[in-house]
């Protein structure tokens, strides 16, 4: 079926692209409103809207770890009117731990544009006590399952995952929450003691000193947080996670659109005030073809592949 719809969308493409877009264009977001992933999708797609000459409206469509959202526009007509806004979880990790999901990555998706990077932050907050990973450590060994850490996406809680698994194993309930925004309230209220999950979300809250940044999943530091030290630097060797955002479609959806929206957000990604907004939110704008994008994805999913073979998980 997906090798039949990928033929007619191929016979169709001069003249389709020539044409398209007629009518207005649709961004799912698989997470709940107010995350990282949310905000740099709306920013994008409220500068979309221009050259391309139609509305470009975002719909949040959130629930078991993406799966929903990333599943519906792997079902969508590949017309290009519908996009994803996607991420590590729904585009590269979801297919490596369910067993049962609806869509494939691999097959029902294909890469439009890299968007931009965004790094990891290990958070907690400030009534836990703790200023660095070897006091968390302490505290989460003393209390064997006391320490509650929040999953918004199945990335996020791979990157936690990881840090058990390198740390030499810590004994923590996972909570399971349909957006990085909702998991964030819970955190400073103190009903969760941790998340490693996307910067942008925190960084007013590390401001207020109602967070704190215990470690930054990169491997190098990070440009708001130059006092916050890496993983590996914090002693957790080997520790390397990065999240993005990136626009996807369906798979089929002709290659001229896709370039054609590439080159748009390309141009948008040089905007003065697009730039200075990335900035603050810590993210670094990537770009680029949707080749390019489509090779990241394939690189990513082997990354992940072997987070989940260290850290032991098996698919649910």
């Amino acid at each position: 079926m997906i090798a039949r719809r990928i033929v007619l969308a191929a016979l169709a493409t001069p003249a389709f692209a020539q044409s398209w877009p007629t009518r207005p264009l649709r961004v799912v977001v698989p997470f709940a409103p107010g995350g990282a992933t949310d905000l740099i999708a709306r920013l994008i797609a409220d500068k979309l809207a221009a050259p391309l000459g139609q509305t470009v409206t975002v719909e949040n469509r959130a629930g078991a770890f993406g799966v929903l959202g990333a599943d519906a526009v792997a079902k969508a007509a590949p017309d290009g009117y519908t996009l994803l806004a996607g991420s590590p979880g729904p585009m590269a990790v979801n297919g490596l731990v369910y067993r049962n999901l609806p869509y494939s990555p691999e097959r029902d998706l294909v890469g439009v544009s890299m968007v931009a990077s965004i790094p990891y932050v290990m958070v907690v907050p400030a009534s836990l006590g703790v200023r660095n990973v070897a006091e968390f450590l302490a505290l989460a060994r003393a209390r064997p399952n006391a320490i509650n850490f929040a999953t918004s996406g199945m990335a996020s809680r791979l990157t936690v995952e990881m840090f058990r698994a390198l740390a030499g194993g810590v004994e923590m309930e996972m909570v399971q929450y349909r957006g990085g925004a909702p998991a964030r309230t819970d955190l400073l209220a103190g009903r969760i003691q941790l998340v490693i999950e996307q910067a942008p979300s925190f960084l007013e809250d590390f401001r207020a000193g109602t967070l704190v940044p215990l470690a930054v999943g990169g491997t190098t530091r990070f440009s708001l947080l130059p006092n916050v030290p890496t993983m590996q630097e914090a002693g957790i060797a080997g520790y390397e996670a990065a999240a993005w955002l990136g626009y996807g479609a369906p798979a089929g959806t002709p290659m001229e659109v896709r370039r054609r929206i590439a080159a748009e957000i390309d141009r948008i990604l040089l905007l003065p005030d697009v730039r200075e907004r990335l900035a603050a939110w810590g993210a670094e704008p990537v770009g680029g073809p949707p080749e390019r994008m489509d090779e990241w994805l394939v690189a990513e999913r082997r990354r992940w592949a072997e987070v989940v073979r260290i850290a032991g998980i098996e698919r649910e």
